[in-house]
């Protein structure tokens, strides 16, 4: 059985929720996280580790800008090992249409001072070789870098408990208890947790606890793969993408990768979200093949899954509801692990101060205001029938 009482209640143990609980411990908070399952066994343990500033998404900047400045000092923060690797970011074009993407992405960045570099075919080849001779040039974030995922999930959740704070694994939350205007406790399959606030970062779940308080947020569910190949001789320090794939070569030499599109599933409260295997693998597999033709040999030799959940803009959501107005809510929209530098100090401000310095105003919940209530239909995010 649980404490009953905490200052604030986290929903969720993935990197958004432990990131945020952390620095709520930090700053003296009682703390408790539930999870329904283990800490990161979503897409925060099960990304392919990239971190940049993202120009492509100009409402994200600010928060991942602010990520990349701090992603340096988290070894040192947390006081365990995030394998924070710091190389830069290469982003390859294998087609006209990428490389006009690539190409917004640096007129973005110049105008919030990010340093982009753009390069031609040749240099591509000269900074990596074994990139495919079609390759039409790109563009190369200097400090751009990559870290294991479930090395900094680990980081996270030990930190957290160092500094006081309860991590409840095998925990579901179902429910809320309220008080007027408030959340007075947060109902869960261990016992009820009375909380002074409550921070929702469930991943997959977010939109059905909101539906609980009778607020719609247009959130869809997904499977993201990422696939490991058998290890090869170091071939690249910095995070690499291209072909519609993202990615980094492991500390023992595997590629790590992973891209579109997504299999659209949907979840419940407190099951585990279905993984079945599917064709994703072979996509990616040939993908990568082909956007490093000189190692297109090298065997497949696992795959993992996680549930992402997603907005319509593909942008993360940081909000504070207005009623109950005890309610903080963060939804990564799959760029969790990129910006969890930065996320946990922001919506621990918002829980601590009701205002963070970072601006997050593209990111508030306000801008669905005119989305359809068959977004999901008119996007085709819907799951596939069996």
């Amino acid at each position: 059985m649980p404490s009953n009482r905490a200052d604030v209640v986290v929903i969720g143990g993935g990197i958004s929720g432990l990131s945020t609980a952390y620095y709520l411990a930090k700053a003296g908070k009682n703390v408790v996280v539930i999870e329904k399952g283990v800490v990161g066994a979503e897409a925060s343990g099960r990304n392919g580790g990239m971190i940049s500033e993202r120009t492509d998404e100009p409402d994200l900047v600010p928060l991942a800008v602010e990520s990349v400045r701090l992603w340096p000092t988290l070894d040192d923060e947390l006081g365990y090992p995030t394998e924070f690797v710091q190389a830069g970011r290469l982003q390859v074009a294998v087609s006209e249409a990428e490389m006009d993407r690539y190409l917004t992405e640096k007129k973005v960045g110049v105008r919030f001072g990010v340093h982009v570099d753009v390069l031609d075919p040749h240099e591509i080849k000269d900074m990596a070789p074994f990139v495919t001779d079609r390759n039409l040039g790109g563009i190369f974030f200097p400090k751009g870098a990559h870290a294991n995922p479930q090395r900094t999930v680990q980081a996270f959740a030990w930190a957290l408990q160092d500094r006081g704070g309860t991590l409840l694994q095998h925990t579901a939350a179902t429910g809320f208890k309220l008080s007027g205007d408030r959340i007075a406790a947060v109902e869960t399959t261990a016992g009820t947790i009375e909380a002074d606030t409550v921070v929702c970062a469930a991943g997959p779940q977010t939109a059905l606890f909101l539906e609980m308080l009778d607020v719609r947020v247009p959130l869809a569910t997904a499977r993201a793969e990422i696939i490991a190949t058998a290890p090869l001789e170091p071939l690249f320090e910095c995070a690499l993408v291209g072909n519609g794939l993202y990615g980094r070569q492991a500390k023992k030499g595997n590629l790590l990768y992973g891209g579109g599109p997504h299999e659209w599933i949907d979840v419940d409260l407190t099951g585990d979200p279905d993984k079945p295997n599917t064709p994703l693998i072979r996509n990616i597999a040939r993908r990568l093949a082909d956007l490093f033709p000189g190692v297109a040999d090298v065997p497949v030799i696992r795959s993992w899954a996680g549930v992402i959940e997603q907005a319509p803009d593909s942008l993360p959501i940081i909000d504070v509801l207005d009623r109950p107005s005890n309610f903080v809510f963060v939804s990564a929209s799959a760029h969790g692990f990129a910006i969890v530098a930065a996320t946990g100090r922001v919506v621990s401000d918002l829980v601590l101060h009701g205002e963070t310095s970072v601006d997050i105003s593209g990111l508030r919940m306000d801008r669905f205001g005119t989305v359809s209530p068959t977004w999901r239909e008119e996007l085709g995010w819907v799951p596939a029938l069996l």
